[in-house]
């Protein structure tokens, strides 16, 4: 048998062990989308592909070619995470791959648009990250392939050549460029989050803001940091309002970490700050002010 046999049939079973836990996912007008088996009775698939209308008619394609009905346990339109329930039926969990994948190495995907998987090949074109998705969340990592996104794919699983899945593939972050998974670490840790909760909680100060470089001044208070938040605006009855904050205060920290811009403060509110008590420094009147605000949640 040649090497490019071996190296053919080693994909072909990658394919099929990944078909073992990847279903159909019909939640939306038009053609089907996919997911992938978090547990016997729950898959993880995108949001984007989950239509909030269609939640009551939610039909999911098993691999063993039967149609059960689904519902939605929750879902993170930020990160384009949702996860479903079946009615009836056992599915078979996927098998997470043991590390992160490598730049350059083979990978495909693979999902369940119709009966029967469906694949594409690529290389791991890199791993980046933090971005900001097109709903307003922040992805810390995400995976980037260059295999192709047929119809139907988003929700589907990126797999290694051993079958094993790195991230959920999907269309509906907003990045461009080279086909986008979101690396199975995260992806199962905001599952996690969603089955407790139903959402994921998100930090609030109650604050409108817009970037700013820092005067001269403002710059020796702070040790020299260039840029701060400029407070423009401080929802009544917010935890900011109630810890102090006014108009026109520059929010230069919190809990001592810089905040240059609103992507910085953003990802110093994650679902483990609601709730906790944190000191946002702020310059005032030329004076740095430390105010202790209550983080609160984003409804």
């Amino acid at each position: 048998m040649s090497e490019l046999t071996t190296i053919s049939n080693q994909l072909a079973d990658a394919v099929q062990a990944a078909g073992a836990w990847t279903v159909r996912v019909q939640a939306r007008r038009g053609p089907p989308a996919s997911g992938i088996a978090l547990a016997s009775d729950q898959i993880l698939t995108a949001d984007h592909v989950v239509d909030p209308a269609r939640e009551d008619s939610i039909r999911i394609g098993l691999p063993d070619g039967s149609e059960v009905g689904g519902s939605v346990v929750g879902r993170d339109p930020a990160t384009d995470v949702a996860i479903l329930r079946i009615a009836s039926g056992s599915l078979t969990p996927a098998r997470p791959a043991q590390a992160d994948p490598r730049t350059g190495a083979l990978a495909l995907v693979v999902g369940r648009p119709g009966r029967e998987p469906n694949a594409s090949l690529g290389l791991i074109t890199g791993l980046a990250g933090p971005a900001r998705t097109r709903r307003g969340g922040m992805l810390e990592r995400f995976i980037q392939v260059d295999a192709v996104m047929y119809p139907g794919f988003s929700g589907g699983a990126l797999v290694d050549s051993e079958g094993a899945v790195l991230g959920m593939i999907t269309s509906g972050l907003g990045f461009g460029g080279p086909a986008v998974a979101i690396p199975w670490s995260l992806a199962s840790q905001v599952a996690d989050t969603i089955a407790k909760h139903g959402k994921v909680p998100r930090g609030y100060l109650g604050v409108g803001s817009q970037p700013v470089t820092l005067s001269q001044q403002a710059k020796d208070l702070t040790g020299g940091q260039e840029r701060g938040l400029l407070v423009v605006q401080v929802a009544e009855g917010g935890p900011a309002a109630t810890a102090g904050f006014l108009q026109g205060d520059i929010l230069v920290r919190l809990d001592g970490t810089p905040v240059n811009n609103a992507d910085d403060l953003q990802g110093m509110l994650g679902p483990n700050r609601v709730g906790s008590t944190v000191i946002a420094s702020v310059v005032r009147g030329g004076e740095l002010r430390d105010l202790s605000v209550t983080v609160g949640t984003r409804e």
